[in-house]
Protein backbone atom coordinates (compact mmCIF):
# COMPACT_ATOMS: atom_id res chain seq x y z
CA UNK A 1 0.00 0.00 0.00
CA UNK A 2 0.81 3.58 -0.96
CA UNK A 3 1.78 5.17 2.38
CA UNK A 4 0.05 8.87 0.90
CA UNK A 5 -3.66 6.64 0.15
CA UNK A 6 -3.41 6.02 4.19
CA UNK A 7 -5.97 8.11 6.00
CA UNK A 8 -4.43 10.38 8.84
CA UNK A 9 -6.05 7.55 11.15
CA UNK A 10 -4.63 4.51 9.33
CA UNK A 11 -1.38 6.49 9.43
CA UNK A 12 -1.09 6.61 13.44
CA UNK A 13 -2.29 2.82 13.70
CA UNK A 14 0.59 1.78 11.24
CA UNK A 15 2.87 4.12 13.40
CA UNK A 16 1.93 2.70 16.43
CA UNK A 17 2.61 -0.62 15.55
CA UNK A 18 5.54 -0.62 13.71
CA UNK A 19 6.91 0.85 17.20
CA UNK A 20 5.06 -1.71 19.02
CA UNK A 21 6.58 -4.31 16.71
CA UNK A 22 10.07 -3.40 16.78
CA UNK A 23 9.47 -3.59 20.76
CA UNK A 24 7.84 -6.91 20.70
CA UNK A 25 9.66 -8.36 18.38
CA UNK A 26 11.44 -10.96 20.39
CA UNK A 27 8.51 -12.47 22.41
CA UNK A 28 6.00 -12.45 19.13
CA UNK A 29 8.71 -15.26 17.87
CA UNK A 30 7.46 -17.77 20.96
CA UNK A 31 3.92 -18.96 20.26
CA UNK A 32 1.74 -20.96 22.68
CA UNK A 33 -0.49 -23.24 20.73
CA UNK A 34 -2.05 -24.81 23.59
CA UNK A 35 -5.46 -23.23 22.81
CA UNK A 36 -5.68 -25.43 19.19
CA UNK A 37 -3.45 -28.29 19.82
CA UNK A 38 -5.02 -28.99 23.10
CA UNK A 39 -8.77 -28.89 21.43
CA UNK A 40 -7.69 -30.69 18.36
CA UNK A 41 -6.39 -33.48 20.90
CA UNK A 42 -8.73 -33.52 22.91
CA UNK A 43 -6.80 -32.39 26.05
CA UNK A 44 -8.59 -29.44 27.14
CA UNK A 45 -11.57 -27.18 25.81
CA UNK A 46 -11.71 -23.47 27.47
CA UNK A 47 -15.47 -22.21 26.03
CA UNK A 48 -15.13 -19.19 28.61
CA UNK A 49 -12.15 -17.80 27.61
CA UNK A 50 -13.15 -15.55 24.53
CA UNK A 51 -9.78 -16.45 22.71
CA UNK A 52 -9.93 -20.26 22.96
CA UNK A 53 -13.30 -20.18 21.99
CA UNK A 54 -12.61 -18.43 18.79
CA UNK A 55 -9.88 -20.80 18.11
CA UNK A 56 -13.01 -23.50 18.75
CA UNK A 57 -15.00 -22.22 15.59
CA UNK A 58 -12.36 -22.26 13.60
CA UNK A 59 -11.89 -26.12 14.28
CA UNK A 60 -15.39 -26.87 14.30
CA UNK A 61 -15.17 -25.04 11.05
CA UNK A 62 -12.07 -26.82 9.38
CA UNK A 63 -12.25 -29.10 6.23
CA UNK A 64 -9.10 -29.71 4.43
CA UNK A 65 -7.99 -27.28 1.85
CA UNK A 66 -10.03 -24.76 3.04
CA UNK A 67 -8.23 -20.81 3.09
CA UNK A 68 -8.59 -18.71 5.76
CA UNK A 69 -8.02 -14.70 6.17
CA UNK A 70 -6.68 -13.81 9.13
CA UNK A 71 -8.01 -9.95 9.48
CA UNK A 72 -5.52 -7.79 10.50
CA UNK A 73 -3.09 -10.10 11.31
CA UNK A 74 -0.44 -8.38 13.41
CA UNK A 75 2.99 -10.16 14.35
CA UNK A 76 1.54 -13.20 13.61
CA UNK A 77 0.46 -15.32 16.14
CA UNK A 78 -2.59 -16.42 15.65
CA UNK A 79 -2.52 -16.82 11.76
CA UNK A 80 0.21 -19.32 13.26
CA UNK A 81 -2.27 -21.06 15.57
CA UNK A 82 -5.35 -21.21 12.56
CA UNK A 83 -2.01 -22.65 10.40
CA UNK A 84 -1.56 -25.15 12.74
CA UNK A 85 -5.43 -26.61 12.29
CA UNK A 86 -4.49 -26.97 8.70
CA UNK A 87 -6.11 -23.95 6.89
CA UNK A 88 -4.19 -22.52 4.17
CA UNK A 89 -3.68 -19.04 5.80
CA UNK A 90 -3.34 -15.76 4.78
CA UNK A 91 -3.33 -12.43 6.56
CA UNK A 92 -3.00 -8.56 6.25
CA UNK A 93 -1.71 -5.75 8.27
CA UNK A 94 -1.37 -2.34 8.04
CA UNK A 95 2.19 -2.32 10.10
CA UNK A 96 5.09 -3.28 7.75
CA UNK A 97 6.84 -4.79 10.82
CA UNK A 98 4.23 -6.68 11.76
CA UNK A 99 4.12 -8.48 8.53
CA UNK A 100 8.20 -9.01 8.35
CA UNK A 101 7.41 -10.76 11.83
CA UNK A 102 4.60 -12.69 10.53
CA UNK A 103 6.44 -14.08 7.51
CA UNK A 104 9.95 -14.41 9.99
CA UNK A 105 7.71 -16.41 12.11
CA UNK A 106 6.34 -18.57 9.49
CA UNK A 107 9.67 -19.15 7.99
CA UNK A 108 11.60 -20.04 11.28
CA UNK A 109 8.62 -22.75 12.10
CA UNK A 110 8.39 -23.98 8.82
CA UNK A 111 4.83 -23.10 8.33
CA UNK A 112 3.12 -21.59 4.70
CA UNK A 113 1.64 -18.77 4.72
CA UNK A 114 0.87 -16.05 2.52
CA UNK A 115 1.15 -12.38 4.83
CA UNK A 116 0.52 -8.46 2.88
CA UNK A 117 0.81 -4.74 3.73
CA UNK A 118 -2.52 -3.62 3.54
CA UNK A 119 -5.52 -1.51 5.66
CA UNK A 120 -8.45 -3.28 6.29
CA UNK A 121 -10.49 -0.72 4.16
CA UNK A 122 -9.34 -1.89 0.94
CA UNK A 123 -8.37 -5.57 0.40
CA UNK A 124 -6.19 -6.73 -2.08
CA UNK A 125 -8.15 -9.97 -2.24
CA UNK A 126 -10.37 -11.16 -4.69
CA UNK A 127 -14.17 -12.12 -4.30
CA UNK A 128 -14.76 -14.50 -2.85
CA UNK A 129 -11.59 -15.91 -1.84
CA UNK A 130 -11.95 -16.99 1.89
CA UNK A 131 -14.07 -20.21 3.35
CA UNK A 132 -13.44 -18.60 6.37
CA UNK A 133 -11.99 -15.29 8.14
CA UNK A 134 -10.90 -14.87 11.55
CA UNK A 135 -10.52 -11.34 13.08
CA UNK A 136 -8.97 -10.70 16.68
CA UNK A 137 -9.40 -7.14 18.41
CA UNK A 138 -9.43 -5.58 14.85
CA UNK A 139 -12.79 -3.77 14.04
CA UNK A 140 -12.41 -1.52 16.61
CA UNK A 141 -9.11 0.15 15.50
CA UNK A 142 -10.91 0.61 11.96
CA UNK A 143 -13.65 1.95 9.78
CA UNK A 144 -16.31 -0.78 10.65
CA UNK A 145 -18.36 0.13 7.56
CA UNK A 146 -15.89 -0.07 5.19
CA UNK A 147 -13.87 -3.13 6.39
CA UNK A 148 -17.20 -4.96 7.09
CA UNK A 149 -18.09 -4.81 3.33
CA UNK A 150 -14.68 -5.79 2.10
CA UNK A 151 -14.70 -9.05 4.58
CA UNK A 152 -18.43 -9.98 3.32
CA UNK A 153 -16.68 -9.40 -0.68
CA UNK A 154 -13.78 -11.32 0.15
CA UNK A 155 -15.78 -14.60 2.02
CA UNK A 156 -17.04 -17.12 -0.11
CA UNK A 157 -21.02 -17.33 -0.25
CA UNK A 158 -22.16 -20.10 2.55
CA UNK A 159 -18.68 -19.38 4.60
CA UNK A 160 -18.17 -17.44 7.92
CA UNK A 161 -16.46 -15.09 9.48
CA UNK A 162 -15.93 -14.15 13.31
CA UNK A 163 -14.72 -11.44 15.19
CA UNK A 164 -13.34 -11.74 18.98
CA UNK A 165 -14.24 -7.51 19.88
CA UNK A 166 -14.58 -5.49 22.91
CA UNK A 167 -17.94 -3.52 23.27
CA UNK A 168 -19.47 -0.84 24.68
CA UNK A 169 -21.73 -1.66 27.90
CA UNK A 170 -23.45 1.60 28.41
CA UNK A 171 -23.34 2.04 32.29
CA UNK A 172 -20.33 0.05 32.92
CA UNK A 173 -18.67 1.68 30.26
CA UNK A 174 -19.70 5.40 31.77
CA UNK A 175 -18.55 4.46 35.01
CA UNK A 176 -14.74 3.37 33.09
CA UNK A 177 -14.64 6.52 32.46
CA UNK A 178 -14.85 8.52 35.44
CA UNK A 179 -11.38 9.85 36.53
CA UNK A 180 -11.21 8.15 39.41
CA UNK A 181 -11.01 4.53 37.65
CA UNK A 182 -8.68 5.59 35.00
CA UNK A 183 -6.91 6.88 37.57
CA UNK A 184 -6.52 3.26 38.60
CA UNK A 185 -6.58 1.50 34.93
CA UNK A 186 -5.74 4.72 32.46
CA UNK A 187 -6.77 4.51 28.58
CA UNK A 188 -3.91 6.73 27.49
CA UNK A 189 -1.98 5.55 24.52
CA UNK A 190 0.42 2.80 25.89
CA UNK A 191 2.64 0.40 24.29
CA UNK A 192 2.99 -1.65 27.71
CA UNK A 193 -1.05 -1.32 28.07
CA UNK A 194 -1.48 -2.02 24.00
CA UNK A 195 -3.96 0.73 23.71
CA UNK A 196 -3.87 3.17 20.61
CA UNK A 197 -4.96 6.44 20.06
CA UNK A 198 -7.84 5.89 17.90
CA UNK A 199 -9.11 2.21 19.36
CA UNK A 200 -12.39 2.29 20.81
CA UNK A 201 -14.87 -0.01 21.46
CA UNK A 202 -17.91 -1.30 19.55
CA UNK A 203 -21.24 -0.37 19.86
CA UNK A 204 -25.12 -0.62 19.13
CA UNK A 205 -24.60 1.87 15.55
CA UNK A 206 -21.71 -0.60 14.71
CA UNK A 207 -23.39 -3.72 15.14
CA UNK A 208 -26.34 -2.28 12.74
CA UNK A 209 -23.74 -1.68 10.07
CA UNK A 210 -22.78 -5.32 10.81
CA UNK A 211 -25.67 -7.19 11.01
CA UNK A 212 -27.23 -4.88 7.51
CA UNK A 213 -24.48 -6.25 5.90
CA UNK A 214 -24.61 -9.90 7.13
CA UNK A 215 -28.18 -10.49 7.96
CA UNK A 216 -27.22 -13.56 9.78
CA UNK A 217 -25.15 -12.30 12.64
CA UNK A 218 -25.01 -14.46 15.77
CA UNK A 219 -23.70 -12.90 18.77
CA UNK A 220 -21.42 -14.98 21.51
CA UNK A 221 -20.77 -13.13 25.01
CA UNK A 222 -18.02 -13.06 27.84
CA UNK A 223 -16.32 -11.03 30.08
CA UNK A 224 -19.23 -9.44 33.27
CA UNK A 225 -16.47 -10.10 35.78
CA UNK A 226 -13.59 -10.91 34.43
CA UNK A 227 -12.82 -7.72 33.02
CA UNK A 228 -11.34 -7.28 37.08
CA UNK A 229 -8.80 -9.82 36.02
CA UNK A 230 -6.34 -7.19 34.91
CA UNK A 231 -6.01 -5.77 38.97
CA UNK A 232 -4.43 -9.61 39.70
CA UNK A 233 -3.35 -11.56 36.53
CA UNK A 234 -1.08 -10.69 34.03
CA UNK A 235 -1.52 -10.90 30.06
CA UNK A 236 -0.41 -13.76 29.76
CA UNK A 237 -0.95 -15.82 32.58
CA UNK A 238 -1.28 -19.17 31.38
CA UNK A 239 -3.59 -20.78 33.63
CA UNK A 240 -7.40 -20.84 33.33
CA UNK A 241 -9.33 -17.73 34.72
CA UNK A 242 -11.84 -18.24 37.77
CA UNK A 243 -13.62 -15.13 36.80
CA UNK A 244 -14.18 -16.15 32.68
CA UNK A 245 -15.44 -19.76 34.60
CA UNK A 246 -17.92 -17.33 36.63
CA UNK A 247 -19.01 -15.36 33.53
CA UNK A 248 -19.62 -18.50 31.37
CA UNK A 249 -21.68 -20.15 34.01
CA UNK A 250 -23.52 -16.81 34.56
CA UNK A 251 -24.48 -16.03 30.49
CA UNK A 252 -25.71 -19.67 30.71
CA UNK A 253 -28.16 -19.67 33.71
CA UNK A 254 -29.47 -15.89 33.91
CA UNK A 255 -29.48 -15.11 29.62
CA UNK A 256 -30.31 -11.41 30.55
CA UNK A 257 -26.97 -10.54 32.06
CA UNK A 258 -25.53 -11.09 28.65
CA UNK A 259 -26.49 -7.49 27.28
CA UNK A 260 -23.41 -6.65 30.02
CA UNK A 261 -20.60 -8.78 28.39
CA UNK A 262 -17.91 -6.66 27.61
CA UNK A 263 -16.18 -8.74 25.06
CA UNK A 264 -18.42 -10.40 21.97
CA UNK A 265 -17.63 -13.10 19.04
CA UNK A 266 -19.39 -11.79 16.14
CA UNK A 267 -20.09 -15.36 14.24
CA UNK A 268 -21.26 -14.10 10.60
CA UNK A 269 -22.58 -16.25 7.70
CA UNK A 270 -22.30 -15.17 4.14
Amino acid sequence: MIASTLTDRQKRERDYYNQYAELSKDSSQKVDISPVVNVIEGKETRPWNSYWAIYKFAIDNFNTGDKLLDFGSGPGENAFRLATIGYSVEGFDISEKNIELSKKLFTDQGKSGNFQVSSAETLPYPDENFNIIIGIDILHHVDIELSIRECYRVLKTGGKAYFREPVDVGILDRIRETKIVKFFAPKNTSFELHITEDERKLNSTDEKIINKVFPKMKKHYFFLFARFDKFYRRGSDPRPSVLEKLDYFLFKTFPFLKKLGGTVIYELEK
